[in-house]
């Protein structure tokens, strides 16, 4: 087949499901760029079930994790979703339980000691031992385990992998004599003035666990090109966006074959678990010069309908880029500006009539994991409704001026529509449109009014149900 022209090998190639398109990605470079090139996988994309079934959400200060989804009754031929995970094994634990990652309808769950891969739509579950290497300054700290990452793609194999960062590269941990791992062993000759040292290092190790293997085994991750930065220029950077306003992961999307995390020093590692080797992208810029007040701006690394999208919010400024990947003539990833609007606008009009105990209506409720009510799991969320408003309409000024920070949950999977919260609610936000849907309220009921005022998101996991995999054990 080396000698048929690219039009003849496209047509024979579309004509193949998602999981062999996928697949054939792995067989040389020349079928994974006319893949890529013509966007086939996008084309099949619509085949892979991507149904929105609601949002797992980890929360302080009780650390409880409660289901946000849709109460309206919808079209489905899926069964039931257990999204109280009571079929792993044992008491959850509310001290220590919590999703800490989400991929493809797979679940990584923490329950106090012990970890488990599990799939809400089958009921099967796997326990994951734990990593051999854990930094010795942070055995003891139980949220090491927000640095694992889970890798699951029914479209090319129903098995899953794990990744562990051991060595974080975050500004805490460059700083001087407290470089990773790899720098020290590196660059050991400079420890004595680290801030010289080129950032980030050539070479980075990863622990990777494989379900094909069922172990743990540690790989080093060559770096493509030349060092960025030095460290010196990483930690005088305080314009870059971090990860988040509250959570205690960076974010990460597995995207054709190759893992996106964000580091909150205005950088993104793009690992190829192929190749093992990472590249290192920088963040886009955002102008927040002559903004009235001096707040953080966070970044947002996420998935949806045209891949790798980063989203920085300032305030009520809402800035969208989209990730273009490489080519034969540009070997540099690049991000284009897709979306831009400033939602203060709207936001004022929503909070100015939950102030006036106004009745909004809303479509979306929050369960929790101790309730029976499963089958609130079983619809999939209609975006259609007409009840969205426009983002842009005039700001009602009858009450105080109150500002509430907005945090991002995440993307629809295959529409474009980003999913947002602020300190009592939750929205859609139509980015075709420029339209803002109230949801309801992400938030328990029963906490005070002290705690509702107060109470951060901690993490959200966009989830997508998927009815096949390989894991071992069910009800």
């Amino acid at each position: 087949m080396e000698d048929l022209p690219d039009e003849l090998l496209v047509e024979i190639l579309r004509r193949l499901p998602p999981r062999g398109l996928a697949s054939c990605r792995s067989v040389c470079k020349h079928w994974c760029a006319a893949i890529d090139a013509r966007g086939l996988l996008l084309a099949v994309a619509h085949l892979v079930p991507h149904s929105l079934r609601g949002i797992f959400i980890n929360y302080v200060p009780d650390r409880s994790l409660r289901f946000f989804s849709c109460t309206t009754p919808g079209t489905t031929s899926q069964p039931s979703m257990d999204v109280t995970l009571s079929f792993l094994p044992g008491k959850l634990n509310r001290d220590r339980g919590g999703v800490l990652e989400h991929r493809s309808g797979l679940l990584l769950y923490e329950n106090g000691q012990a970890m488990y891969v599990c799939n809400p739509a089958t009921r099967r579950w796997a326990t994951l031992p734990p990593p051999p290497r854990v930094p010795p300054a942070h055995s003891h700290w139980p949220f090491y385990r927000r640095r694992m990452y889970l890798m699951f793609d029914p479209t090319v194999s129903l098995h899953y992998d794990v990744l562990f960062f051991p060595d974080v590269l975050d500004k805490q941990n460059l700083q001087p004599g407290g470089e990773p791992q790899s720098s020290a062993t590196e660059y050991g000759h400079e420890r004595n003035s680290p801030g010289s040292m080129e950032w980030p290092p050539y070479m980075y190790p990863v622990q990777v666990f494989s379900s094909r293997t069922n172990r743990w085994e540690e790989k080093q991750f060559i770096r493509k090109g030349d060092a960025a930065v030095t460290i010196s220029d990483v930690l005088s950077d305080t314009q870059s966006p971090i990860s988040s306003r509250s959570t205690r992961r960076n974010h990460a999307v597995f995207w054709r074959a190759s893992f996106y995390v964000h580091c909150d020093i205005g950088f993104i590692m793009r690992l190829s678990l192929e190749e093992q080797k990472y590249q290192v992208i920088k963040t886009p810029k955002l102008d927040t010069t002559g903004c009235k007040r001096r707040l953080r701006t966070y970044g947002y690394l996420g998935k949806s309908k045209h891949g790798v999208y980063y989203t920085a919010i300032h305030r009520y400024q809402f800035h969208v880029w989209v990730l273009h990947n490489t080519t034969e003539s540009n070997q540099t990833p690049e991000w284009e500006l897709k979306h831009q609007v400033d939602l203060e606008p709207n936001f004022r009009q929503h909070n100015n009539q939950h102030l006036r105990r106004e009745t909004i209506e809303k479509c979306w409720t929050l369960g929790s994991l101790g309730e029976e009510a499963q089958e609130k799991a079983d619809y999939e969320w209609d975006s259609s409704d007409d009840s969205a408003v426009d983002a842009k309409e005039g700001i009602n000024r009858d009450c105080a001026d109150y500002y509430f920070p907005v945090d991002m949950l995440g993307y629809h999977p295959r529409k474009e529509i980003a999913f947002l919260g602020n300190r009592f609610q939750g929205f859609a936000y139509y980015l075709d449109n420029s339209k803002l849907q109230y949801l309801g309220s992400p938030y328990p009921m029963q906490l005070d009014k002290h705690h509702r005022r107060g109470l951060p998101l901690l993490e959200s996991f966009i989830y997508t149900p998927c009815m096949d995999d390989l894991l071992p054990f069910s009800e």
